[in-house]
């Protein structure tokens, strides 16, 4: 293991790489204990930089943080930096969670710094914001309000970290795994065969097909044995359908398969 980059700055940071929908991976990068307002900066993979948040100071949140002497002081955190999730404009954009050491609200922040959403009836300290994705392509926000638990439907998507129901990390953690591979044939009429490689030291997961709803429809056991199976599609209707390989917890990138009569 060798050192590849240190990014300067003082205090406590945050580092990610993150999978963005049209920009691809690039490294996110905020330092605390930094003058308010807090400045989240993304870097290309050649650790040049690309674009940066600037976090507007909410009075009373997001203020400078010391894990070690500031008990009580304001720090933000940023949550799945993306470019497709919350809005479809494709700029830039990230989930700021802002506390001032008991309560909590979260505000979406794009790369002009503008404020295009917010969840601000506020929560406690401890309360998480979460991204699922609950069906192929479909994504949900979970949040704990004082009002009570509440579930955002959000417009768009986002490289998925655990495709079919897994909590997503940032935004980059636990990428998929791509071991599955395209249907061949695509279309099919009758017989498919896809071919898959599980990841080291798997012996066996599941094949998991879902209609356009979203609705698991079909379920096979997979192994290493062959590195392929057949599906047989006659017996389903006509459309287009999606299918992932769950391992250990771990889901493949999702992929598409059309049957045709």
């Amino acid at each position: 293991m060798t050192l590849g980059h240190l990014f300067p700055g003082p205090g406590i940071g945050q580092i990610e790489v993150v999978n963005l929908s049209h920009s691809g991976k690039k490294i996110l990068v905020v330092n605390y204990k930094t003058v308010s307002p807090d400045t989240v900066y993304f870097y290309n993979l050649d650790y040049s930089l690309w674009k940066k948040i600037i976090c507007p100071t909410i009075p009373g949140y997001g203020e400078q943080y010391n894990i070690y002497e500031g008990a009580g002081l304001g720090y933000v955190s940023v949550l799945y930096p993306s470019e497709e999730l919350f809005n479809l404009d494709t700029l830039l954009e990230a989930a700021i969670m802002y506390t001032n050491g008991s309560d909590t609200k979260i505000y979406i922040i794009n790369e002009n710094g503008v404020l295009t959403d917010s969840i601000t009836n506020g929560a406690i300290v401890n309360s998480r914001f979460r991204v699922y994705e609950t069906t192929p392509g479909v994504f949900k926000a979970t949040f704990t309000t004082y009002a009570g638990p509440v579930v955002y439907n959000l417009p768009g998507t986002i490289p998925c970290s655990t495709c079919g129901g897994g909590i997503l990390g940032l935004g980059a953690v636990n990428k998929p795994n791509n071991f599955s591979t395209q249907p061949i044939p695509n279309p099919s009429s009758n017989e498919v065969k896809i071919t898959f490689t599980l990841p080291a030291g798997a012996d066996q997961g599941e094949l998991c097909l879902y209609n356009t709803d979203g609705k698991r429809i079909k379920t096979y056991q997979v192994d290493n044995r062959f590195g392929f199976i057949m599906l047989d599609n006659s017996q389903l209707p006509a459309g287009l359908y999606y299918y992932n390989i769950v391992v250990n917890g771990s889901v493949s990138s999702t992929q598409k398969m059309v049957v045709l009569k």
